[in-house]
């Protein structure tokens, strides 16, 4: 009686084994690669990006073109690469037919700048240029086949200036004449760039009418949020050319163009300095700005910490909070390991494999590192960890016997 109540006692002990080391089979490595870096905005300002929209199509809207044009020129100018900037165009003004002066834009009627030029590259042409783009753009939530060359690959070191012409109205902004975007749906993609570390700080910059209502319902923090008009107000266009029969550009815009003028990468000037220049005289509508959750001022923000370049140099060993995370952007992560897996091992470049500070890979890099391995040492890893299973499903299995012998012994 008591050698069967051992017994089942002992096969009872054995299953029990049997359970905790099913609870304990190490989970697939590949798992760790889907888990989102969340980084706070840091005290490190290294980098700068711009994402530069129009929202208009058609021959009649070529103010709105030249607006973003406008703007796309004083940033180069200022030093931002197109490498950083992101170019969203729904037209192609400069080789419309109706245009007299082919491959070329002004914002002036005196004609001294062509701010199409020769040196330009759109990102987003057309018909890509849609609400659902604009925001893949800015949450950096692309589809795996989109090249790293359109997407923002800030982190949260980055300063982001955002700039948006078109036409618009209550809570609303119309893009390519056939959709809209929604003040809701733009406060949730700002949102959605704070959580994922996507900014340090961003400068947001509103040309349509009731711009104001636009902004209105954003509250991610660290944001500068500028509109040209308020609700109920329009943006109104300036400056017009007898041989295009059109005007050029928006008084909002040409006054903001007015200032930079004269700017270099060395300006002190901040953005209170610009502020005091919209006169309500020339545009005939209230600007208006608002700063979610700052502790900085228009007199402390310099206008260069948007509008221009920051390098991040750095020498020796040092590394920087975007070495080893691809510019923060998790899809470009992604996106690099479905290139891992289709590339052969030989053609690998090993120094986009980047090891962080702390001297441990990130999951997904990880998986990258065992893919980047010469095939000879891949195949011993294979067939070690073949025999590893099968052993340790033939001892699983043996304990299952003994555990059913001994408590069918124990019974009878």
């Amino acid at each position: 009686m008591a050698r069967s109540r051992y017994a089942s006692r002992l096969g009872g002990h054995l299953l029990f084994c049997l359970v905790g080391l099913l609870a304990a089979q190490p989970q697939p490595l590949l798992a760790t690669g889907t888990h989102e870096i969340k980084g706070a905005p840091s005290s490190r300002h290294s980098n700068n990006w711009a994402v530069l929209v129009s929202t208009s199509r058609f021959w009649l809207n070529y103010r709105h073109i030249v607006n973003t044009m406008s703007i796309y020129h004083v940033v180069k100018r200022l030093g931002i690469p197109d490498s950083n900037i992101i170019l969203m165009i729904p037209d192609d003004m400069a080789c419309n037919p109706r245009n007299p002066l082919p491959a070329q834009l002004f914002n002036n009627e005196s004609r001294k700048l062509d701010v199409y030029g020769q040196n330009v590259e759109v990102d987003y042409r057309g018909y890509e240029v849609t609400v659902a783009n604009f925001l893949q753009v800015l949450t950096g939530r692309h589809a795996p086949e989109v090249p790293l060359s359109r997407r923002m690959l800030s982190d949260n070191s980055s300063n982001v200036l955002v700039y948006l012409s078109g036409h618009g109205g209550d809570e609303f902004m119309k893009f390519n004449d056939v959709e809209e975007l929604l003040a809701q749906d733009l406060a949730d993609a700002l949102a959605q760039m704070s959580e994922k570390g996507r900014y340090r700080e961003m400068l947001l910059i509103v040309e349509t009418c009731q711009a104001a209502t636009l902004v209105q319902r954003v509250t991610a923090p660290n944001s500068i949020l500028v509109a040209c008009s308020q609700k109920g107000q329009q943006s109104l266009s300036f400056k017009s050319d007898p041989e295009l029969g059109l005007s050029l550009i928006d008084r909002f815009t040409y006054q903001t163009l007015a200032f930079f003028e004269n700017m270099d990468i060395s300006s002190t000037a901040k953005l209170s300095d610009l502020f005091k220049t919209y006169s309500y005289d020339l545009m005939e509508s209230h600007f208006s700005y608002r700063m979610t959750n700052t502790s900085r001022k228009p007199e402390d923000v310099q206008l260069t910490d948007f509008f221009g370049a920051v390098a991040d140099v750095r020498t020796g060993s040092q590394r920087g909070p975007q070495d080893h995370m691809l510019h923060g952007d998790q899809d470009a992560r992604r996106f690099l390991m479905t290139a891992l897996r289709t590339d052969s091992p030989d053609s690998l470049d090993s120094s986009l494999l980047l090891r962080p500070p702390d001297g441990q890979l990130p999951g997904s890099l990880l998986v990258a590192r065992e893919m980047a391995g010469n095939s000879m040492s891949g195949v011993g890893r294979s067939w070690s960890l073949a025999l590893g299973r099968w052993t340790g499903l033939g001892a699983l299995a043996a304990i299952v016997c003994i555990s059913i012998a001994l408590i069918g012994g124990g019974s009878s």
